[in-house]
C-alpha cells in the first residue's frame, strides 16, 4: 500500500502503468515522508507528490481530524516560495492535474498554464510546426482513467477551481499558516 487513502492507491497503480507524465512534472513521493521544504508545518501536512519538476510539492493540509484523507484540502509548497490551497479534496486536484496545465507558484499566487501553447508559439516563430512539445504524453489515457475510476473529467479552467478552493478556505488557511509562514498571509493580503 503507497498510502491510508485509496485514491492514492488506484492512482500510484496507474502511474506505476505508464511510460510517461500523465500530468506535467507530476510525480508520487513517498507519502508524508518529505516536508515539501516547509519543516514548520510537517505536523500539519502530508506530502505526496511533486508538482513539478522544479521541486514544488503537493501536499494534504491536515485542516481538521477527518478519517477520509481525501476529503481534506490539498495544498501547493512551491519550491521557490508560496504556499497556496489549491483543490478542497483530492479528487478535485485530479481533476485539476487532468487538465494538463503546469502550475507556477510564488508567494503571491499559483497560476495553472499550458505548456504546451508556450511551446507552439515559440515554434511558430521559427515556422517549425513538426512534433510539438508536450509536457504530459499520457494525459488522454489519465483523464480516460479519471473518468472510468471516479467519474470524474479534467477541469476547463484549473484556475477557476484553485480560486473557489483559496476563496472557500482563506480565512481558516491564514489563520493557521499565518504564525508558520508570515510571508504566506503577507503575499495573500496584497493580492
Amino acid at each position: 500500500m503507497y498510502a491510508p487513502i485509496p485514491a492514492l492507491n488506484l492512482l500510484k497503480e496507474f502511474e506505476d502503468g505508464v511510460e510517461d507524465y500523465f500530468a506535467p512534472g507530476f510525480e508520487l513521493i513517498a507519502f508524508g515522508e518529505d516536508d515539501g521544504g516547509y519543516p514548520q508545518l510537517s505536523d500539519r501536512i502530508r506530502p505526496f507528490a511533486r508538482a513539478t519538476g522544479s521541486g514544488s510539492t503537493y501536499a494534504i493540509w491536515l485542516l481538521d481530524d477527518r478519517a477520509d484523507l481525501a476529503t481534506l484540502p490539498v495544498l501547493l509548497l512551491g519550491d521557490e516560495g508560496g504556499v497556496h490551497v489549491v483543490a478542497r479534496e483530492l479528487p478535485e486536484l485530479l481533476r485539476v492535474l487532468a487538465s494538463g496545465r503546469s502550475p507556477m507558484c510564488d508567494w503571491d499566487g499559483v497560476d495553472y498554464y499550458d505548456e504546451r501553447e508556450e511551446e507552439g508559439r515559440d515554434e511558430g516563430e521559427d515556422g517549425d510546426e513538426g512534433d510539438g512539445y508536450d509536457p504530459c504524453p499520457e494525459n488522454p489515457a489519465f483523464r480516460a482513467w479519471l473518468r472510468d475510476r471516479f467519474g470524474l473529467e479534467a477541469a476547463e479552467d484549473p484556475n477557476a477551481v484553485v480560486r473557489a478552493a483559496g476563496a472557500e478556505l482563506g480565512d481558516a488557511f491564514a489563520a493557521w499558516i499565518g504564525p508558520l509562514v508570515p510571508d504566506a498571509v503577507a503575499a495573500r493580503g496584497t493580492a
